[in-house]
């Protein structure tokens, strides 16, 4: 899976499924990062206090509802 991690809102994203609705073009490039890593997405959320995107993390579809 690859990964989208928002720095200035401390937010986790799945690519396959972000989209407008998770606002994540809204923070600059340079504070976004890429990663293949659940193991690096897992340290984030546990100890950096990250947290997952309600829009796109759990989807599964790709239909916006």
């Amino acid at each position: 899976m690859k990964y989208l991690i928002d720095h200035k809102q401390k937010l986790i994203h799945k690519t396959a499924y972000a989209g407008d609705a998770c606002r994540f073009n809204e923070t600059p490039l340079e504070e976004r990062e890429v990663s293949h890593s659940k193991d690096d997405i897992d340290t984030l959320i546990k100890t950096k206090g990250y947290m997952v995107c309600e829009n796109c993390y759990h989807s599964n579809s790709f239909i916006v509802k």
